[in-house]
């Protein structure tokens, strides 16, 4: 940039879009964002940054040029495209001679950015292409004159050094980590102790010095903490006295001139103190065990003077990890008195579950919050979730003394004359405390009450009470302890359960929905526990409830009802769902007019889906109309409208609604099989796997009536697109596999004897061959021999070009048998191959082929059963989703792909092979 005239232009440019009162300035920002493009410009804004804070120039001004700067930094210096103009290498050797001179003389709020910009440098250069920076701090550290610029040096060296805390260990970062060491663990501690030795001076030292000494302090703990991340480095092993000494000094310090502090420092200190000397626990247990015992009693000390405040939370939270990993290790003993156990469970645990002011607000006015931290696992940093893992880890080893102190102080919580809150904190700790299983079929166990007992004194009172919070907590109980109460008393709970789906608390109303959802999952020897039957009681009063609580305040779009309603859909009688389907595609209108609650959604068409799946699979075709004069006029609008975030699940249930349909299907259906094949034939987008559903199902369905269409070559086309691509290979194979099974012989045979095997062996044959495609190209050709014959494989094959078919055999069929697996799969291939053996002429005057083909069958069949594949469970769990893109594909379990089996009447695949083989071969 040119010297004076464009410096002079700069600064006025700034000055206009700084000051407020004249508004924004367009042509102002243009000039800075040409000039940002200039050689210089970097230069230029520090030099511009240098002369306005040696004057004291306007804060506004200043804090503009600063985060422009830091941006020029964050974008340019080492840009992520190629259309970023990149600063230039000597420039850039220009601001790393400035920045931090010019950083440690600016004020605070610019000392932020220009921070922030060294660490940016840093992250790219730092240390190899910038060798004088950590000399140049060093230097500056040792001839500082004021607390506050070592206290910005230390900060400026916590950036950079932070990558040490959080980077995965390599050759790379160890060299830069020696390098950091080498040069500035000494300094380190000497900083850490000259200071600590001003706060220890009797001389008084002013409130707000003594907190920018503090500071200095917090930092200096924060770096040590960086640099021992990885490992346990030699200089800190031979000091460790001198730190530990200072960090049990800290741990207990108080000062009354910062009562008043509104920073909070001290407690961020100690806060940073138990981060360290709980990393050394961890990592340097060995070395740490002298220091140990002090320590602990320190934090201990600390944790019972910490006040609920949400201040001190992150200290506490601290504090309580220390103690946990103690009582993890080898060094438990030190917990192992009873009087201690008392105290920890007494006076750190209890009072840090116990539910605080804060959490009632949070309860009430951001529910979905709440139910975040409560249930869906983002509470790991939360007073409650770090209380009960010290608990947890004091029970590895002192388990029935815990147990025991737990159980009096559970007793003394639910006593009659006790509040609430109490009771609350109780099944908080019981719920917290239980043993986990891996599947949501099965709840949890629990030794320290007697579920079905504690369910009669405390949870039915409480469901049946008027305490919100303690309803919510109630329900968890129920919820997480689903399988240990009996079918009846489950049964007992339900009513007032779904009492509570009308509950005028988001959460409360939520943890019923959710609680109902668990119970129905819950099997009893693999087998459901609850039936159609048994729900037939209450599944209209469930439904009708559960759409009510939908149209309640902050409800409108409830995942957990949602699913609740889909889970009842599920297990309740066929009819029952007819009954409410107009309330739930007012629903499915509601949520296409506004479609922002991803979970929720999935759960509205998992609903639609599973009405149709239940109602409609007797093919009852007024049963079959019914649904379609409800579901099409939505359905059109989703589709004419293009919201994209409905539309793969509208195909999905179209897919439902066609195979419900006998033959021939109404005209209506096919109108779409030609914009099915023209957005298929285009990109591929989020909708293609339920449009290849859809498409499956015409092919099923109106086999005569595509290919009286003349739709059959298309058909193929596509099919072609589709298997150039590994990402939509799948696809290609569904189409052709429900081609080949749907059509005849004489329909079949011009459209795949150049277009589909042509697609196939250029694909197999060439570089691009993996074994996942010669899986689906052979169970593709195995089922084509079985629907046409041996012979009409062989002749179609051999029609692209004579003699072809014994190459695919030999190249592709029998090495893919080595790679078959699945019972439906296995059975195919077996008896495929058996068929070609048996009958086909090709294979008579060929004898090692054959026996290569038998030699495959063979390895097949003998692969034990438990390698062909699991039978998936009826109902599966589905989670809450989450953050998923609109526009893309969620399967909808309950109108998914079935296996359909073509052999069904082959019973036993090796019973047949044998059979076939002795019937053919008698001799062999």
């Amino acid at each position: 940039m040119k010297p004076l005239r464009t410096m002079v232009a700069l600064s006025q440019a700034f000055v206009r879009i700084s000051s407020p009162s004249l508004g924004p300035d367009l042509e102002a920002e243009f000039y800075i964002s040409n000039a940002s493009n200039q050689p210089g410009y970097g230069i230029a804004l520090l030099q511009l940054l240098g002369e306005a804070t040696a004057i004291t120039q306007d804060d506004t001004y200043c804090q503009a040029l600063a985060s422009s700067f830091k941006n020029h930094v964050k974008t340019r210096w080492n840009p992520s495209d190629e259309i970023t103009l990149a600063i230039q290498d000597s420039e850039k050797e220009q601001i790393k001679s400035l920045v931090v001179r010019l950083m440690l003389a600016s004020p605070p709020r610019i000392q932020s950015f220009l921070r922030q910009a060294v660490a940016i440098i840093s992250s790219y250069d730092f240390p190899n292409n910038w060798k004088g920076l950590l000399p140049e701090l060093v230097m500056r550290l040792s001839s500082s004159t004021t607390y506050a610029s070592i206290h910005a040096i230390l900060r400026a060296v916590n950036s950079i050094f932070q990558k040490f805390g959080h980077e995965s260990k390599s050759p790379e970062l160890y060299s830069d980590l020696k390098y950091c060491l080498d040069g500035f663990a000494a300094p380190l501690l000497e900083v850490f102790t000259k200071i600590g030795a001003v706060i220890k001076a009797t001389t008084p030292v002013d409130a707000a010095t003594l907190e920018t000494l503090l500071e200095c302090q917090k930092q200096c703990c924060q770096i040590f903490y960086s640099l021992n991340s990885q490992e346990l480095p030699e200089f800190f092993e031979d000091h460790i006295k001198e730190w530990m000494g200072e960090f049990e000094y800290y741990l207990s310090y108080a000062n009354p001139a910062l009562t008043s502090c509104e920073t909070g420092i001290v407690d961020q200190v100690k806060t940073a103190v138990c981060d360290n000397i709980n990393l050394y626990m961890e990592k340097n247990e060995e070395e740490f065990r002298d220091f140990l015992p002090g320590l602990a009693t320190s934090v201990g000390s600390l944790l019972m003077s910490t006040s609920l405040q949400p201040a001190q939370d992150q200290l506490a939270m601290a504090a309580v990890k220390f103690l946990t990993t103690v009582s993890k290790s080898v060094h438990h003993g030190l917990f192992s008195g009873a009087d201690t156990l008392r105290q920890i469970c007494e006076r750190i645990v209890i009072p840090n579950v116990r539910i605080r002011e804060e959490d009632e607000a949070l309860f009430r006015d951001n529910p979905w919050e709440y139910i975040q931290k409560d249930i869906e696992g983002s509470d790991m940093d939360t007073r409650r979730r770090v209380s009960s893992e010290l608990i947890k880890g004091l029970m590895l080893h002192y388990r029935e003394p815990v147990k025991s102190l737990m159980a009096e102080l559970l007793q003394r919580l639910c006593s009659v004359s006790s509040g609430s809150k109490d009771k609350d904190t109780a099944i908080y700790l019981i719920v917290a405390l239980a043993q986990r299983q891996s599947s949501f079929t099965v709840g949890a166990t629990t030794d320290l009450v007697n579920v079905e007992q504690f369910l009669a004194s405390q949870i039915i009172p409480a469901l049946q009470g008027n305490e919100l919070l303690l309803q919510a907590s109630a329900l968890k109980f129920v919820t997480s302890f689903r399988s240990a109460a009996s079918k009846a008393v489950a049964l007992g709970l339900m009513p007032q359960i779904i009492k509570l789906l009308l509950s005028d608390s988001v959460v409360v109303c939520s943890y019923a929905a959710w609680c109902v959802d668990r119970l129905l999952l819950v099997r009893d020897g693999g087998a459901p526990r609850f039936s159609s039957a048994d729900l037939a009681p209450f599944q209209d009063q469930l439904l009708a409830n559960s759409l009510s609580g939908l149209q309640r305040l902050g409800s409108q779009d409830n995942p957990y009802v949602m699913k609740c309603i889909m889970r009842v859909l599920s297990l309740a009688e066929d009819q029952a769902g007819m009954r409410h389907l107009d309330g739930l595609m007012e629903i499915v209108i509601r949520a296409r007019d506004n479609p922002a609650n991803p979970a929720f959604n999935h759960y509205v068409f998992e609903s639609v889906s599973v009405l149709v799946r239940k109602a409609c699979h007797h093919r009852d075709l007024d049963v079959v109309m019914a649904f379609e004069e409800r579901l099409f006029p939505v359905f059109q609008s989703i589709l004419q409208n293009n919201v994209a975030e409905f539309q793969p699940y509208v195909f999905q249930v179209l897919a439902q609604l066609v195979e419900s349909r006998a033959q021939p299907i109404p005209g209506v259906y096919l109108q779409l099989f030609p914009m099915l094949l023209a957005q298929l034939s285009q990109q591929s987008s989020g909708s293609t796997p339920a449009m290849i559903r859809l498409l499956e199902a015409f092919l099923l369905k109106a086999p005569r009536e595509i290919a009286q269409a003349n739709q059959l070559q298309e058909v193929c086309n596509l099919v072609h697109a589709l298997v150039l691509r590994r990402s939509t290979e799948d696809y290609a194979f569904y189409i052709a596999n429900a081609v080949v099974e749907s059509l005849g012989q004489e329909q079949l045979m011009p459209a795949i004897d150049r277009s589909l095997w042509t697609s196939f062996f250029s694909r197999a044959m060439g570089g691009q061959r993996t074994v996942k495609f010669l899986k689906l190209l052979t169970l593709f050709m195995a089922l084509f021999t079985v629907k046409h014959g041996p012979g009409g494989l062989v002749d179609s094959i051999n029609r692209l070009q004579p003699g072809l078919f014994t190459n695919v055999l030999e190249q592709l069929w029998i090495p893919a048998l080595s790679y078959i697996s699945g019972r439906i799969e296995t059975k195919l291939c077996a008896v495929a191959s058996a068929r070609l053996l048996c009958e086909s002429q090709v294979l008579v005057g060929d004898q090692i082929l054959w026996r290569k083909l038998l030699d495959g069958v063979e390895t097949l069949m003998a692969r034990p059963d438990e390698e062909q594949g699991q039978v998936e469970e009826d109902v599966p769990e589905m989670d809450i989703v989450s953050g998923y893109c609109g526009g893309g594909y969620a399967q909808l379990h309950n109108s998914g792909r079935k296996e359909e089996d073509p052999l069904k009447d082959v019973k036993d695949a090796r019973e047949y092979v044998r059979a076939s083989l002795q019937m053919k071969y008698p001799g062999l």
